[in-house]
């Protein structure tokens, strides 16, 4: 299961939860809750980009890391495959040359 692809309908319950308390509470008025709600969409679409944005910075991978992929990169001709063993019974990673299948 994969719950990154169930982040936009997370965050639109998430909004829509949040609109309902602040009405509930009387800190939404009910000409603010029409106008929110009809632009749900954007803003959902808006707060996914952001939290994409957030993670990418998040999740980068180190400068470090950058480095010694290119240097390792330096050293591997470009018309040959790699091949990355993997511990235990999982699949070796095959990194094809370009133009290769």
């Amino acid at each position: 299961m994969n719950l990154t692809s169930y982040v936009p309908v997370v965050v639109r319950y998430a909004i829509v939860s949040l609109m309902a308390a602040m009405f509930t509470h009387g800190w939404l008025s009910p000409e603010h809750n029409a106008i929110l709600g009809e632009n749900l969409d954007i803003i959902v679409s808006a707060l996914v980009g952001l939290l994409t944005v957030v993670w990418a910075l998040v999740k980068r991978p180190s400068a470090k890391a950058m480095e010694a992929a290119k240097e390792i990169d330096s050293q591997i001709p470009a018309n040959q495959d790699v091949v990355i063993k993997t511990p235990g019974n999982a699949p070796d990673i095959t990194v094809s040359a370009p133009g290769q299948k």
